[in-house]
């Protein structure tokens, strides 16, 4: 019995040996899996910031002096645009100082000589426009 007992014994310390062993491998293997696996995370950001570098790159070679260029544009635009409306400003109020002066000037000539003022072109059609009942004009038949 003594033999069974060592030959049991030498399997039991073998299969111990070999059950480390294979646990040891599995071990290991995770380890490395790891180890390769954050080597490719950290490879993959590296690509990813080469990426955005060159991108980064690329904008300013290419669209940066786009965008000055429009940009100068834009202000050369609006300093054009404020020029137009400070014009146009002064035109108007030069318009109604105008159209002052003339009702001022029809009115001294209405009440120096009543026949001299020519009548409104407006005026003058109305007279001969068809009327409503109520007295509003009338809706030209088209034929």
């Amino acid at each position: 019995m003594e033999k069974i007992d060592i030959v049991i014994r030498i399997a039991e310390v073998l299969g111990a040996a070999i059950a480390a062993g294979w646990i040891s491998r599995v071990l290991t293997i995770r380890q490395r899996v790891r180890q390769e696996k954050a080597g490719a995370d950290k490879a993959e950001a590296e690509v990813k910031a080469d990426q955005i570098e060159n991108i980064e790159k690329m904008v300013e070679k290419a669209y940066k002096p786009i965008i000055e260029d429009l940009t100068k544009q834009v202000k050369a635009l609006q300093e054009k645009v404020e020029k137009l409306e400070a014009e146009k400003d002064k035109k108007d109020e030069r318009i109604d100082e105008l159209e002052q002066e003339v009702r001022r000037l029809r009115r001294i000539v209405s009440d120096a000589c009543p026949d001299a003022v020519i009548p409104n072109r407006r005026s003058e059609n109305a007279k001969e426009q068809p009327r409503n009942q109520d007295g509003t004009f009338a809706k030209r038949e088209e034929p």
